[in-house]
């Protein structure tokens, strides 16, 4: 009785737990909630039910849920394993965030390339598109020390026309490019919940070459 009883709550939970991490993303692509709400609240309360899923499901197997047959032993098993990767890779997640919690990379914390061309959508989503200083500055370099400015052997028209190429392999979206500034400024969006990364490019010359910094903005 307990293991089947387990057995169903344990469905149930999951696929409740599926539904809010599809519904988190798609809400925020429809703008029915923010990106905070989407993580805190919706992905938050689905790790909560997949991580009561996956309990109902152990205890149901440890309770003699594998003696009523094949396939309800296959859905704990996968309830199990596909819940518990629902639980772990958020929690993953939260924690690096919790590491670094910085959303501006750059490889010049001195003078980090500016959002220009990108600015107007940023300002209208309400950011400023501004470094955020000093203490943004500390965690990377605590966190990716290694973190320089690219020295190229060539002169910068070719590692413009490089750069340039690069960004669109990647598929990203480029705004503005800008060859005689030496300018690059382009944004990508996840996968899964489609969050707009801003990248800007910028290739100074210098003595034997070409200097290349970035920057990413999320």
């Amino acid at each position: 009785m307990i293991a089947a009883y387990s057995a169903h709550l344990a469905a149930v939970l999951f696929v409740l737990s599926l539904a809010l991490m599809l519904a988190a993303p798609l809400g925020y692509r429809l703008r029915l909630w923010s990106a905070v709400t989407a993580l805190t609240k919706v992905v938050a309360l689905g790790v909560v039910l997949a991580a009561l899923a996956v309990l109902g499901a152990v205890v149901s197997l440890v309770t003699g849920g594998w003696e009523v047959g094949p396939g309800t032993t296959v859905m704990l098993a996968a309830i199990i394993v596909i819940g518990g990767g629902a639980v772990l890779l958020p929690l993953r997640a939260k924690a690096v965030a919790e590491k670094a919690p910085i959303r501006d990379i750059t490889t010049d914390v001195a003078d980090p390339p500016a959002l220009r061309a990108l600015l107007p959508q940023r300002q209208a989503e309400g950011a400023d598109g501004a470094y955020p200083g000093a203490a943004t500055a500390a965690i990377q370099h605590a966190n990716y020390p290694d973190l320089v400015p690219l020295r190229l052997d060539m002169p910068p028209a070719e590692a413009f026309a490089r750069a340039l190429a690069s960004a669109k392999a990647m598929g990203w979206t480029i705004v503005a490019e800008d060859a005689a500034l030496g300018r690059i400024e382009a944004y990508d969006k996840t996968l899964w919940f489609g969050f707009t990364d801003d990248v800007v490019i910028r290739l100074t010359p210098e003595a034997g070459g070409t200097r290349a910094d970035l920057r990413s903005v999320s």
